[in-house]
């Protein structure tokens, strides 16, 4: 009885309802389906006057792919810097050393260190006697550690080291007449002057103390 009252009930209800065609009901649909598009943008104009500038107009990421890197330039990086001193090796200072002790046997101190080039076959190294500063200086040759001899059988006032080569060594003499530059080069075992030597007279004077 109860079941029968409510089929009765909702004929009534569907009898009061409008009818509608096809026609209205796509258009109704259409109208909805705009009305949701609008609210839609009205959302997003919104979010984009919210958003800082910078990010509004970032777009979309764009993937980017990484840069390759050539080969040499891996090996390159890969390269450590040496760890090799600068200065002299253990035996070129023991080299030197037995410069200066050969210096000493014959009675003169070793001036100038600086003077003796390790990296050179021809070296040498300015001496005066021991005890005596105004006994005049010489310039003590040597083929690495072996010992050739001096560029004069007489002092000079005052001798030095201008310029030295891998077998040539150019010495600077003051003289009466101004510096005299002369030249020695190591001829195989031999050490020969390029340039004239001053005379002994205008290189050496003994100053009286």
């Amino acid at each position: 009885m109860e079941t029968t009252a409510r089929r009765v009930k909702a004929e009534r209800d569907r009898q009061r309802l409008p009818h509608r065609s096809g026609m209205e009901r796509w258009t109704l649909r259409v109208v909805f389906v705009l009305a949701t598009a609008a609210f839609l943008g009205v959302g997003v104009a919104s979010a984009l006057m919210i958003l800082p500038d910078d990010e509004a107009n970032k777009g979309p990421a764009v993937y980017s792919a990484p840069t390759a890197v050539p080969a040499h330039a891996k090996v390159k990086a890969g390269k450590h810097k040496s760890t090799r001193p600068k200065g002299p090796t253990k035996a070129q200072r023991a080299q030197r050393t037995a410069a200066v002790a050969e210096l000493r046997r014959q009675g003169f101190t070793a001036l100038h260190l600086s003077s003796y080039d390790y990296k050179a076959t021809l070296r040498v190294l300015i001496g005066r006697p021991v005890g005596d500063a105004a006994g005049g200086s010489y310039a003590f040759f040597f083929v690495k550690d072996r010992y050739l001899g001096k560029d004069s059988t007489t002092p000079s006032n005052k001798v030095s080291v201008a310029k030295t080569g891998k077998s040539q060594v150019t010495l600077s003499y003051e003289t009466s007449a101004g510096r005299a530059k002369v030249r020695f080069k190591l001829d195989g075992e031999t050490l020969q002057p390029l340039d004239e030597i001053p005379p002994a007279g205008e290189r050496y004077v003994r100053k009286v103390t």
